[in-house]
């Protein structure tokens, strides 16, 4: 038998609420692709259309970053000492690379009240020291639309956003502030 909430509806468990308009979660393949989106806009947004990849001379691709151990280990051991190097990456991309290396990582939308409702958050578990990184497409309060930014969290480091220089709000936030496209 199914609860009633307030209205007489039947009470799925499903979350209720929200900002008017705003898709409260559940379509992966929407956030894929809006992810994909982010991380081409970004890759192309950087000095010389370099992504956040690696040193090649060939620009990194969603595809050519995929996740071998040897790459993904060396991606997530180098973040807090280069924390450009998520720039350009999806959240799915970024949580691939932790589970590769070991350290199992999930992507799920942001449901915070207050915001935009755009990012998208990978939770990282067993890292001795990231425990999330928030991708966030732009649009909203600190970006226009198409201007990616990122944001790191650790429990050795706090905070570290990773902003392009249009961000608007930079100085207010908490944490190291480092800008990708400088």
């Amino acid at each position: 038998m199914a609860r009633r909430g307030r209205n007489g509806e039947a009470d799925d468990g499903s979350p209720r609420g929200g900002r008017a308009g705003r898709d409260q979660g559940g379509g992966s393949a929407s956030i894929a692709a809006a992810q994909e989106t982010v991380a081409a806009e970004a890759h192309l947004g950087r000095p010389g259309g370099a992504g956040g990849a690696g040193s090649s001379d060939q620009p990194a691709t969603l595809a050519s970053a995929g996740p071998d151990t040897g790459s993904a280990q060396s991606f997530v051991d180098n973040i807090t000492g280069d924390p450009r190097s998520v720039a350009g990456r999806s959240a799915q991309d970024i949580a691939d690379q932790f589970t590769a290396a070991g350290y199992p990582a999930t992507v799920e939308q942001s449901r915070k009240r207050g915001t935009s409702g755009n990012a998208v958050q990978v939770r990282i578990q067993d890292h001795p020291e990231i425990t999330n990184i928030q991708v966030h497409p732009g649009g909203g309060r600190h970006t226009p639309e198409g201007s990616p930014y990122w944001k790191i969290s650790t429990n050795t480091a706090g905070k570290t956003w990773v902003i392009p220089g249009n961000f608007r709000g930079a100085d207010e936030l908490g944490g190291n502030v480092i800008r990708y496209d400088e």
